[in-house]
């Protein structure tokens, strides 16, 4: 098994793991009355999933599209977090 395919699967899984938050996100939103970021979350997982997708169908001789695979999945988390920090941020002032 080669750890293209297992870099591809993690990303999925992060991908996954966007959208457990995204939807927590907007049910918490709607009960705070919080303006809809969890619209960021929806860029982040076409990020991760990009990356997850270029990482399976590339071949492992291409260097480029592996960078590129891992440049859309840091961005992916890039977008993530920030929606993270929008939401959850009253989490880390208040302790």
């Amino acid at each position: 098994m080669s750890f293209e395919l297992l870099d591809s699967g993690s990303f999925f899984l992060f991908t996954c793991i966007l959208y457990f938050l995204s939807d927590l996100s907007k049910k918490f939103g709607e009960v705070m009355g919080m303006n809809r970021y969890y619209y960021i979350y929806y860029i982040g997982m076409f990020f991760t999933f990009s990356g997850s997708i270029i990482m399976s169908m590339s071949p492992p001789v291409f260097e480029a599209h592996r960078i590129l695979g891992y440049l859309f999945f840091a961005s992916g988390l890039t977008f993530g977090l920030i929606a993270s920090i929008i939401y959850w941020g009253w989490m880390i002032k208040e302790t």
